[in-house]
């Protein structure tokens, strides 16, 4: 690893998710964690971290850290990575009363790390962040206001910067009383 707090040491443990190959082939961007302590104390070495390499092993760096999870890492048309991450420090409103459960939304950065930025400030999560061929950020998110929570994770597309973030399927993507048992 060419920086940061890891710097000086192979990514030969832990463990890897969520790569992203970008356009032009030649580099790839992915999750990676030391996963070394009880998930639910948020760490350094507990968290999930952003990573950038190139298709031949060189230039590993690491692009985010802290106690916060960053990943599902997307590269985006313009250059930029836009990826999932708890930043937002917000909460699921399910057992609010006893357990904290955070939340995660859509940011992006450079492709050195810099210039992190929210795409969202959505209050529940959102995930699974890809680009489709009109160059549109497509995500998951789970977003059941006004609705059954099992239909509320539904795919949502915006503008790569995060405007103009809409569900293409409309409120539900099938009348309600088409469902069994409604």
């Amino acid at each position: 690893l060419e920086n940061g707090r890891l710097k000086g040491r192979k990514l030969d443990y832990g463990a890897f998710a969520t790569p992203d190959l970008s356009f032009d082939g030649k580099t790839i961007v992915f999750a990676w964690t030391e996963n070394s302590e009880h998930k639910w104390t948020y760490s350094k070495k507990t968290c999930f971290h952003l990573f950038r390499v190139n298709i031949d092993g060189s230039n590993l760096t690491q692009l985010t850290d802290g106690e916060y999870d960053d990943f599902d890492p997307c590269w985006l048309p313009n250059g930029r990575i836009a990826f999932v991450s708890e930043r937002r420090c917000g909460y699921i409103r399910c057992f609010s009363a006893y357990l904290k459960v955070r939340s995660y939304t859509l940011f992006s950065m450079n492709a050195d790390g810099g210039d992190i930025a929210p795409l969202s400030y959505f209050e529940t999560s959102e995930w699974n962040p890809s680009v489709n061929n009109e160059g549109q950020l497509v995500y998951t998110r789970w977003d059941y206001v006004d609705r059954e929570n099992c239909l509320g994770t539904r795919f949502w597309i915006s503008n790569p910067d995060g405007t103009n973030p809409r569900a293409p399927h409309g409120n539900y993507p099938l009348p309600y009383d088409t469902f069994p048992g409604h």
